[in-house]
């Protein structure tokens, strides 16, 4: 099996690939979804994880569809899950 040694997030692929490098802000993002700024920065954080509907919200503001970041961040998870388990 290959090993990967950093998995991005969902929520981190967000903040440091769109966001930051786009120059836009989570209070911007928030207002185009129409959700709670701190909803967005827990995401970003990683104290939330991403739910399909809201990479729905992200697949119509970025034009990424939502399998990509349901995909992100079932891959996370099971990362996760087998750091736990080792």
């Amino acid at each position: 099996m290959i090993e990967i040694k950093h998995r991005y997030s969902a929520g981190e692929f967000l903040k440091v690939m769109i966001l930051e490098e786009r120059g836009l802000t989570q209070k911007w993002l928030a207002q185009e979804i129409g959700c709670a700024e701190r909803k967005i920065s827990e995401i970003c954080n990683n104290k939330r994880g991403m739910s399909a509907m809201f990479a729905l919200d992200l697949e119509r503001v970025f034009g990424i569809s939502a399998e990509f970041w349901v995909t992100m961040q079932a891959k996370w998870e099971l990362k996760n899950a087998r750091d736990v388990a080792a």
